[in-house]
């Protein structure tokens, strides 16, 4: 594949070994690149309606990355964090900033080596999005939820238009207490890229 790391790149990925490559390639660079020099602040928001929804640890980071999602959290209270990422490359990041109890690798369109009922909440910024992980992924998240937990994820809103996760959604509505969407933007107000008006979907289901 040999890939150049970018947005654009990034949702062209087709299959999770591409993923593996692209990310392999991306991570030492990823939080100046991206998270810096893109504005991106889809993570701020997940961690704001993690804290709003009353979630609490342990928690699960999935599609952890360098770890920008779960430093949000610990800047807004205490929280005990896992992280799981199809790129060891990412992970090695995120592990590096001593935020997380464990990380461990996982490939989300497969089953996340965890037993059912492990967290109190489960959060994922970025991970939802063109070239990643598709609805049917939510289940899991479910799955590995404990009664009462929280998961807030964010989800890409023309890649929410292409794979129908409504529909998904409405499925996840008829073994879970509740369920509420809201819009938001993905980059910041100063940000003059092409992506800058990209919106994304966060879900917040209480299980």
């Amino acid at each position: 594949m040999k890939l150049r790391p970018n947005l654009e790149n990034a949702y062209e990925l087709k299959t999770p070994e591409d993923n593996i490559e692209l990310y392999s390639v991306w991570a030492k660079s990823y939080d100046s690149d991206f998270i810096d020099e893109m504005q991106y602040e889809l993570h701020l928001s997940v961690a704001n309606e993690f804290i709003l929804a009353g979630g609490k640890g342990p928690v699960l980071d999935v599609g952890a990355g360098t770890g920008v999602l779960a430093k949000a959290l610990l800047q807004r209270g205490k929280f005990s964090i896992e992280a799981t990422d199809i790129s060891e490359a990412m992970l090695e990041v995120a592990k590096s900033k001593n935020i997380y109890e464990r990380c461990f690798w996982s490939d989300l369109t497969k089953q996340i080596p965890v037993a059912n009922c492990s967290y109190n909440g489960v959060v994922s910024s970025g991970t939802f999005t063109h070239g990643h992980v598709g609805p049917s992924s939510i289940f899991e998240l479910v799955r590995i939820s404990k009664p009462g937990g929280v998961i807030v994820i964010s989800v890409n809103e023309e890649h929410w238009n292409a794979l129908d996760f409504k529909t998904e959604v409405r499925k996840i509505s008829e073994v879970v207490k509740s369920y509420q969407l809201k819009k938001i933007s993905i980059y910041g107000k100063q940000s003059t890229h092409s992506h800058k008006d990209d919106k994304a979907l966060i879900l917040t289901i209480k299980v």
